[in-house]
This record gives C-alpha cells, sequence and structure tokens, in this order.
C-alpha cells in the first residue's frame, strides 16, 4: 500500500465520489453495490481504480465494512451541513486528512512496503519544509533524495511518486494546484483553525502554533514533520531561528492575516513570539506574540 501511487491504491476525485454516494445512500450499500453504483459495468469497462480506492480507504479506516452484512459505512456520521457540492468536497478532504495523518496509519514512517499512509505524510512533512518562494517540481524527486543521501531512507520511492504527491497534496489543502507544486498548507489550516481558536477566542501566538501542530503533524512543530527533519542530512535545509516559522507557514497566517480570519499582534507582557519568514528571508517586521480570531470571521 502506498497513497503517492496513483494507479494501484486510488484517485481523490474517486474518493469524493465513493463517500458522497454512501454518505447519501438511502439504503445499506455493499462494496460490490458500492462500485456498481459509481462505475457500472454498461458504462465503464475497467473498475479496477474505483476498486483501488475503495479498497486502500478501507484499508485506512475512512470507510468500514461489516464482517457479517459486508455493508459499508463511514468511520463517522458525515456533516449535516453538506448543501453543495464544495460542502461535500471540503467534508471528504477534512476527513481523509484527519485519517491519512493519524498515527494508526503512521507507525512506522519509514516504511516501503505496508506504508499505508507514510509515505504521504513523510513527503508532505518534507515538503512543507521547503522554501516556497525558490521550489518548482522539475526536481522535487531529485531534491528529496539529495536531501535525504546517506541515511538508508527514502521519501519518495521513483519520480512517479511526485505525480500522487501533487494530487494528494493539492486535494488535501497543502499545495495550489493539482499539476504544480506551489506549497501553500492556507486551506488546511483554515479547515482545522476552528478547532485550535474558536470565534473570539485570544492566545499567546506561540500556543496558537502547537495546536496546529497537533491537529495537522506536517507544519511546523508537528511529530511528523520533526521526524522528517531528524533524518535529513546536514544542511540539507537552512536553519531556522528559534522563534521563526518556515516560509509554507508562514505563508499561510500572512494569507489568514489578509483575509482577516486572524489577527496578529505583539504585547510586551507576553514571553514567547513568532518570527514569519518571507521571500528574502526573516522578517523582523512580523514578529508578533499574541493572536485572536475575531467573531465576524467565526464559520
Amino acid at each position: 500500500m502506498s497513497l503517492l501511487n496513483l494507479t494501484s491504491d486510488g484517485l481523490p476525485n474517486i474518493l469524493v465520489v465513493l463517500y458522497a454516494t454512501i454518505a447519501k445512500a438511502r439504503s445499506p450499500m455493499t462494496a460490490m453495490e458500492l462500485i456498481e453504483a459509481i462505475a457500472p459495468e454498461s458504462v465503464v469497462k475497467d473498475a479496477r481504480i474505483a476498486r483501488t480506492t475503495l479498497n486502500r480507504w478501507t484499508d485506512l479506516g475512512l470507510f468500514r465494512e461489516d464482517l457479517d452484512t459486508k455493508v459499508l459505512s463511514l468511520y463517522r456520521p458525515p456533516p449535516s451541513d453538506m448543501k453543495s457540492e464544495a460542502d461535500l468536497v471540503r467534508a471528504v478532504r477534512m476527513e481523509a486528512r484527519h485519517v491519512a495523518l493519524s498515527e494508526a496509519n503512521n507507525g512506522d514512517l519509514w516504511a516501503r512496503e505496508e506504508a499505508r499512509a507514510a509515505d504521504l505524510t513523510r513527503s508532505l512533512a518534507w515538503l512543507m519544509a521547503l522554501d516556497v518562494y525558490r521550489q518548482g517540481a522539475e526536481n522535487l524527486f531529485s531534491l528529496a533524495n539529495d536531501h535525504i543521501h546517506g541515511t538508508g531512507l527514502t521519501l519518495m520511492q521513483n519520480g512517479e511518486r511526485v505525480v500522487g504527491l501533487r494530487s494528494w497534496g493539492y486535494f488535501l489543502g497543502f499545495v495550489r494546484h493539482p499539476k504544480a507544486i506551489d506549497i501553500d498548507p492556507t486551506l488546511a489550516i483554515s479547515e482545522v483553525l476552528p478547532d485550535c481558536i474558536g470565534p473570539g477566542e485570544e492566545m499567546p501566538a506561540r500556543d496558537l502554533i502547537e495546536k496546529l501542530a497537533q491537529a495537522l503533524p506536517v507544519i511546523d512543530g508537528g511529530r511528523y514533520r520533526q521526524a522528517v527533519l531528524d533524518k535529513l542530512r546536514d544542511n540539507a535545509l537552512p536553519p531556522l531561528q528559534a522563534t521563526q516559522l518556515s516560509t509554507s507557514l508562514s505563508r499561510a497566517l500572512h494569507c489568514l492575516m489578509v483575509n482577516q480570519t486572524l489577527h496578529f499582534s505583539s504585547r510586551a507582557d507576553v514571553g514567547s513570539s513568532i518570527l514569519l519568514t518571507g521571500r528574502d528571508g526573516p522578517q523582523t517586521s512580523h514578529r508578533y506574540t499574541w493572536v485572536k480570531r475575531p467573531r465576524r470571521g467565526a464559520q
């Protein structure tokens, strides 16, 4: 199992259809009935990719199959406020991201065989550590090999996995486009934000970063992010100051400031701080100690 192997382990768009069909079904469905519903033999000559997508995400735990009746269900009830296609895609993205980054699916972060979600997780953690202003997709696989050289470990098994990283990275909210590596976790961060800071709530900025890292362990301070950084060769990435954030997290927080989802400020009575990083390095004018989520930005 390798989520980055799209041909063998499924596609995001098919996952959306599978999830939607079960969520909206008026009666229980088995796996066979589900595949027939979304890829009927009269229309689709080869339903293999639909079956592999269902099998992988059942293995990962997003879908559950009753051992006696063979009826499929979602691992937790779907949101009740899915009123549009955009709401549906958002629900699938959030559920898939939660499942993929769970400890249950990343027990051995460096596994090559039976990796579950580990190849995606470690690759995302590495990707989020890169310089968003200077990294393109052209040499991503070679760069990954260079950064991990001499350790006996691999981030991605081959160059084809970059396609999987782009596809799932985009769907899960970590890159801007499915055909390119334009690193930006703003969407992923905005979707876990309500679990980290409520409308009208305020806290030390560093506390928010720690909560975000718990929800998205591939970003700064997250357990998977640190596990990957610990294995990279020396000087693979430019060192950051103690309070300095990566360009990817800085980009996301800047976007959330611009759209007024978050308000950052500096207070003299707070001991900890965060320092955003821009195109030219640390932005001393963007050092903050405090953050507030305004009520008008509540979702």
